[in-house]
């Protein structure tokens, strides 16, 4: 009995300890020159055009862009997610720590998104997007991320890439229709 209780702490207790740090992404291709993305891209207050179930953007910072810009998000129901920049990289992208108040978005221990853009070629635009999360409970959490929480996010991912794709090339907002028609 002895035996089998320490080997269950020797199991346990290190996977409690640290969780991995979990990515899901996705890249798409926009048919705009990578400065004209940059300008969209950069100007802080458009996510609601292009991320699903999001209906308004509202910068909450003095910082309109850049290291410190902070927004919220909402969704129809008026319910909010705060994003703030990290980091930034000029002309290329940046990082946004997803958080409400001091707290990471729930149920994540750290959640942050990237957005990265490369010129494919002069008329064309590489978007990355990603998510990169830890997971609390060790293991178990790891566990959930694996199974249930990256096949969400990439699912997610790929709609708001399709969205992005739509918004740029047009300047529209995109539907869920041009969401879906361009998932496809």
């Amino acid at each position: 009995m002895i035996r089998a209780i320490a080997l269950l702490f020797l199991v346990i207790v290190p996977g409690l300890a640290g969780a991995e740090v979990h990515r899901a992404s996705v890249e798409v291709t926009a048919a705009l020159p990578k400065a004209d993305a940059w300008t969209l891209l950069s100007d802080f207050s458009l996510a609601n055009n292009y991320v699903p179930g999001i209906t308004r953007t509202e910068i909450v910072s003095a910082e309109q862009r850049g290291v410190g810009a902070h927004r919220r998000v909402y969704d129809s129901e008026g319910d909010f997610l705060e994003e703030t920049i990290i980091e930034w990289r000029d002309g290329a992208g940046f990082v946004i720590r997803l958080h409400d108040g001091e707290t990471p978005m729930a149920p994540f221990e750290r959640a942050e998104f990237v957005y990265a853009l490369t010129g494919a070629d002069a008329a064309t635009t590489r978007i990355e997007l990603a998510l990169i999360f830890e997971m609390p409970w060790g293991w178990l959490g790891d566990a959930v991320a694996e199974w249930i929480i990256l096949p969400l996010m990439e699912d997610n991912l790929v709609q708001v890439a399709a969205g992005m794709k739509v918004f740029y090339e047009t300047g529209l907002p995109a539907s869920d229709e041009d969401r879906q028609r361009e998932a496809a």
